[in-house]
């Protein structure tokens, strides 16, 4: 497979990814089968593994396609690991210090109890009765994983099990029938459905509580958003799948294989959108006015999940004395901190196809001036901010042949997009478009006039470029926006 093909054509890196995570759950079972007496909890792990492996394939299929199984397995995998020995991850100590857990052992039985959510899954999706020996004490919102089901409230929620269609729980004795949603109970524990957008052949779920998980990072009061939110804007949703089945097919079509959840969130004081590399096909995303820049978006997470999924071919990077993974220490030409090498690469790999969205857009011409405007702007920008990137990428990293190849390749389309952006009569003069707080698109006006790309360009990098790395650059911005 050649480089251009890995990076943008292989759509198997999904399926590849659950089977993946298909393969460690029997892992994880075989190791715990063979050391018993590890922690608490292992007996009713293993007799819900064996009630879920009898399941239709399926409808296991549908359960733990979701990406919180993903998220499940690397947890059980890691505090396995390190019962044995090996150094907690960086999920693995926010996790422990989330739950309050003091060693690995605490937090291996802790985690092999939050198995339940997915046998619980499979016994909502299978219309089956299953019963936990042990009640699962579940933080609210619950997503229950494969289903639109999310069970809400202001206080935890003991579950027993799942029987004649609802769900069983304790402290008051009662059941909630996932039929009856959006009741309430006593304690206010309920159960609540997602919005489901499809559009062709992609369809996904928006869902906050996906996100609800300790140690991966993602705000609590993003988790906790109200599913109304996500209905709200389920129509600007539809629009943006629209849009990037309209000026990226092939985009769409890995959508269509790979993306899963999506949680949408408003505006707040820095316009940010997240993906996790532990949920896989899911990312946060914030809500602009605007169908285009959220399609814009959606394109930019998505592929950090593609990138995601190639890494597992292999690491990128060669083992040296700085830390390329986490270690923020270069220049990026995309925020306002110093990065470590792997997000200067992400950074490179998904703004190539953001930026070819927005040159089909500026092609076809047929969207209105402010988002034409607004594309001339990307336009201008992005291929500049690949170059410094690139240029970050080959002075400070030292690259696998597989990395080494890929980034390579990416360096070849980030040459061709300033060919591309030129012959458009694309320039660094074009204004700058901004995004409101409410996402509508404004022109940049200081002192009365109009900013230009060149200029926030030479400002982001004289003001972000602390240890001096980029002086080259620097003279050549400088050089286009003076002369």
């Amino acid at each position: 497979m050649s480089p251009r093909e890995l990076l943008w054509a292989d759509s198997e890196i999904y399926h590849r990814r659950l089977e993946k995570s298909g393969i460690g759950l029997i892992a994880v079972q075989r190791a715990l089968s063979a050391d018993r007496q590890l922690v608490r909890g292992i007996d009713e792990f293993l007799r819900l593994y064996e009630w879920v492996a009898r399941a239709d394939p399926s409808q296991f299929t549908q359960v733990w396609r979701d990406p919180g199984s993903y998220f499940w397995i690397r947890r059980a995998v890691h505090f396995l690991a390190s019962c044995r020995g090996e150094p907690l991850g960086t999920v693995e100590r926010e996790y422990c210090t989330e739950v309050g857990a003091d060693s690995p052992l605490e937090a291996l039985a802790r985690h092999l109890g939050e198995f339940k959510p997915f046998a619980l899954a499979l016994g909502i999706i299978a219309g089956k009765d299953v019963s936990f020996s042990e009640p699962f004490e579940a933080l609210l919102p619950l997503a229950i994983p494969g289903t639109p089901f999310v069970l809400a409230g202001d206080t935890p929620a003991t579950i027993s099990g799942f029987s004649q269609g609802a769900i069983e729980v304790l402290n008051p004795r009662r059941t909630l029938p996932v039929s009856d949603t959006g009741s309430t109970a006593s304690n206010g524990v309920r159960v609540e459905v997602c919005p489901i957008v499809s559009c062709d052949e992609v369809s996904v779920f928006l869902n906050p509580a996906t996100f609800h998980l300790p140690g991966i990072g993602i705000p609590r009061g993003w988790t906790e958003l109200p599913l109304a939110f996500q209905f709200e804007h389920a129509g600007l949703v539809m629009d943006a799948l629209s849009a990037i089945r309209r000026f990226q097919p092939w985009t769409f079509s890995h959508l269509a294989a790979g993306l899963h959840t999506i949680a949408l969130k408003p505006y707040d004081e820095i316009f940010v959108n997240v993906t996790a590399s532990e949920l896989p096909g899911a990312f946060v995303c914030t809500v602009p006015s605007d169908p285009y820049v959220l399609a814009s978006s959606f394109i930019h997470e998505f592929h950090h999940n593609t990138l995601f999924g190639i890494e597992e071919q292999g690491p990128f990077f060669e083992a040296s004395d700085q830390d390329e993974i986490e270690g923020e220490n270069h220049y990026s030409p995309w925020v306002e901190t110093l990065r470590p090498l792997h997000g200067i690469l992400h950074a490179v790999y998904v703004f190539l196809p953001v930026f070819r969205f927005w040159s089909a857009i500026l092609r076809d011409a047929s969207l209105n001036e402010t988002r034409l405007a607004f594309a001339r702007e990307q336009l201008a920008r992005i291929p500049v901010q690949l170059q410094i990137g690139v240029n970050q990428l080959r002075r400070h990293a030292r690259f696998t042949p597989l990395g080494s190849m890929l980034v390579e390749a990416m360096a070849t389309e980030a040459t061709q997009a300033q060919e591309d952006a030129r012959t458009m009569g694309i320039t660094l003069k074009t204004p700058v478009i901004g995004i409101t707080a409410s996402g509508a698109l404004r022109p940049l006006i200081r002192a009365g006039r109009q900013v230009t790309v060149g200029e926030s360009l030479l400002e982001h990098l004289e003001a972000g470029d602390v240890l001096g790395e980029c002086a080259e650059e620097k003279a050549l911005l400088a050089g286009a926006v003076n002369g």
